[in-house]
C-alpha cells in the first residue's frame, strides 16, 4: 500500500510539472475537530507494578482552526498542504482499578497537556468538472506530527513522585481523506472533509532519572468545514472541452467563465 501511494504521488508530480497555463491555487479556512482514538501501552520502568503495570493515557478530543493551501495543475487533481493552528491535548490518566487506592484515585485526572503540529500533504482528485456544482474527491498523501510542547501537570508529578519531564517522538505516516465541496461561483466554495492517518509515537517521562515510557497509536478522525478561494485562471474547466496544451487569454466569455482558450 505504501509503495502504490508513493508511486501516486511521484505520478502526480510528474504531472504537476507538465502543467499549462491553467493551474490554480486554492486557500481554505476553516474549522477541524480532532478525536485522536489512542491506544496506549501500559507504563514500563521502575518502580511501577506489575508487568502490566496498569498505567496508561488516553489523549481527548480537541478542536481548532483549519488552513489549507492546495495547487490544481489539473482540472481533476491537486496537491493539497494541510495546516492549521497547532491544537493542545489534554492527555488523562487511565489507571486499572485492581491498583492500591491512592495510585486508582489518579484515574481520569490530566497529567499532561500537549502540542501538536502535524503538516499533511495530499494528493487530492475531484470528480466532476469545473463547472459541477458539487464534487466529491478522494485525497492520499503523508502525515508528519511532532509534538513540541509537553508540559506535566501536579497531577502527574504527584503521580510520579516529583517533577517529570515528558517527551514525545515524531512520526510520519500514510493518510488520507474523502470530502465534498459545494461551488458557490468560480471563486468561492465550501468545503467539508473527513481525514485520517498512521501515527505512532514513543511517550517518555523522566523523574529525577527515572525513566518511564509508554507507546501511543494514534488513529485520529478529522473532520473539517471550510470556505475556499480560488486564485488564478477561472476557466480551468476548458481544459476538458480542449485537452490541447495552450494559454488562457482574456476575452469573450466562455460557456461558466470569463477566460477561454486560444487555438
Amino acid at each position: 500500500m505504501a509503495r502504490f501511494i508513493s508511486h501516486a504521488l511521484s505520478a502526480a508530480a510528474l504531472l504537476a510539472l507538465c502543467g499549462t497555463a491553467s493551474a490554480q491555487f486554492t486557500v481554505r479556512g476553516g474549522l477541524s475537530h480532532i478525536a485522536p482514538h489512542s491506544s496506549a501501552t501500559d507504563a514500563v520502568g521502575p518502580m511501577l507494578p506489575g508487568p502490566p503495570s496498569g498505567i496508561s493515557i488516553d489523549v481527548q478530543n480537541k478542536s481548532t482552526l483549519f488552513l489549507s493551501v492546495a495547487y490544481g495543475f489539473h482540472p481533476n487533481m491537486e496537491f493539497e498542504l494541510a495546516l492549521g493552528y497547532p491544537p493542545t491535548h489534554d492527555v488523562n490518566a487511565k489507571i486499572a482499578p485492581w491498583l492500591p487506592p491512592h495510585i486508582v484515585a489518579f484515574d481520569g485526572r490530566k497529567v499532561a497537556e500537549v502540542r501538536q503540529i502535524a503538516p499533511t500533504l495530499f494528493f487530492n482528485y475531484k470528480f466532476g468538472d469545473a463547472t459541477s456544482r458539487w464534487r466529491p474527491f478522494v485525497g492520499v498523501g503523508l502525515n508528519y506530527t511532532n509534538f513540541d510542547k509537553r508540559t506535566s501537570t501536579a497531577a502527574n508529578n504527584a503521580l510520579n513522585g516529583g517533577p517529570t519531564d515528558i517527551r514525545l517522538s515524531d512520526s510520519w505516516g500514510l493518510a488520507g481523506q474523502v470530502g465534498l465541496s459545494y461551488r458557490i461561483n468560480e471563486r468561492w466554495s465550501i468545503t467539508g472533509a473527513v481525514a485520517t492517518a498512521r501515527v505512532k509515537s514513543k511517550l517518555t517521562t523522566h523523574t529525577a532519572g527515572v525513566q518511564r515510557e509508554i507507546d501511543v497509536r494514534f488513529h485520529p478522525v478529522v473532520l473539517t468545514v471550510n470556505a475556499a478561494y480560488t486564485f488564478g485562471p477561472a476557466c480551468a474547466g476548458c481544459e476538458k472541452a480542449d485537452p490541447r496544451v495552450g494559454f488562457f487569454t482574456r476575452g469573450a466569455a466562455c460557456d461558466h467563465q470569463r477566460w477561454r482558450r486560444r487555438s
